[in-house]
């Protein structure tokens, strides 16, 4: 009887997902996943298993996604485990796994890398042992997973160069999550109970995969950008194509980059940021050029042809050849 309940069970959550799905609900939203299951199918030997689903939704972002464990899922409807896999005995010679063994072989992928000293421990308690009594009080925030600070990946058959990475950069200033570069890794790389060092030597696992996601690294010449004889320095926006000058290099990061995603290279035409470029509405002088001899009448783009303030000025309407932009300035620049 107890059985029967659990495969009712599994199958009313099914539907409410499938009717989800049909409506247009896109299952990566968190409003849609399950936060928890209860797995009770072994009730006689340990007490029901809460399965925190959401959590491990969230983290098959970083494998390959809900078919990780939903390996048979078509267009996007995530049956529950036990429409394909029972525990009825008239089932033991269908070649399909069990439930119960359905439930270990996924679980166990990932647990014994990290836990093996308590692997089961990690989720049964047994039958004859009290339930942990439940607190109301919601459970505090995790402690963030420390990361180095730089990873030097020593690379012999480069001329024995090397690269440096600086890990906390890319996390802290570019805002680049876990699962951007650390796709389909051992749990215990991370999570493991090894306390993380500043330094790391070795080899890239991966080669260039993480990094040309963001990076070029296709190019037959400019390897020596990264691969050098000595660790290279940290970021700086001279790095770019738009080294900061004059009033840019005051300004903080989130001032020009959304400070709520990854930070990505920006169209550097100064009209996609700048609102003011008219006459006596825009003060010349922030660009550290000072206009003089009649050259502060104009409007702006009796110089700037097309708007096009990230170029360089030109001179040809009224001096044809006889003056060029930044031989001849139109006045004098700030020290």
């Amino acid at each position: 009887m107890f059985k029967k309940l659990v495969r009712i069970c599994f199958r009313v959550l099914g539907f409410v997902l499938i009717t989800l799905t049909s409506q247009g609900i896109s299952l990566g939203q968190s409003v849609d996943i399950p936060e928890s299951i209860s797995l009770g199918s072994l009730k006689a030997i340990f007490q029901p298993v809460t399965f925190p689903h959401l959590d491990h939704a969230h983290m098959s972002e970083m494998g390959a996604g809900c078919i990780t464990c939903h390996h048979y899922a078509d267009d996007e409807i995530y049956d529950p485990c036990a429409d394909c896999h029972t525990n009825l005995p008239e089932d033991l010679d269908s070649g399909i796994p069990t439930l119960n063994a359905a439930y270990h072989r996924k679980c166990l992928s990932c647990h014994r890398e990290w836990n093996a000293a308590n692997v089961c421990g990690t989720c049964h308690i047994r039958a004859s042992e009290p339930i942990p009594e439940l607190s109301d009080a919601k459970p505090e925030r995790k402690s963030p997973i420390p990361y180095p600070h730089v990873v030097n990946f020593v690379t012999p058959l480069a001329n024995n160069t090397q690269v440096t990475y600086h890990h906390a950069e890319h996390v802290e200033l570019f805002r680049i999550d876990c699962a951007t570069c650390h796709q389909n890794e051992n749990c215990k790389t991370c999570h493991g109970p090894q306390q993380v060092p500043e330094n790391i030597e070795g080899q890239l696992p991966s080669r260039h995969f993480p990094c040309s996601k963001c990076h070029d690294t296709e190019l037959d010449t400019g390897c020596e950008k990264c691969h050098l004889k000595q660790a290279r320095a940290g970021f700086t926006h001279d790095m770019t194509t738009f080294p900061l000058k004059a009033f840019h290099a005051v300004r903080n990061c989130t001032d020009c980059h959304d400070a709520n995603t990854m930070v990505k290279k920006l169209n550097p035409t100064c009209t996609n940021c700048h609102k003011n470029f008219e006459l006596d509405s825009f003060d010349h002088v922030a660009t550290g050029l000072v206009l003089e001899f009649g050259h502060e009448d104009f409007d702006c783009y009796e110089c700037h042809e097309n708007e096009r303030f990230d170029q360089p000025p030109s001179c040809y309407e009224c001096h044809e050849d006889e003056l060029k932009f930044p031989e001849d300035l139109p006045g004098h620049r700030l020290d």
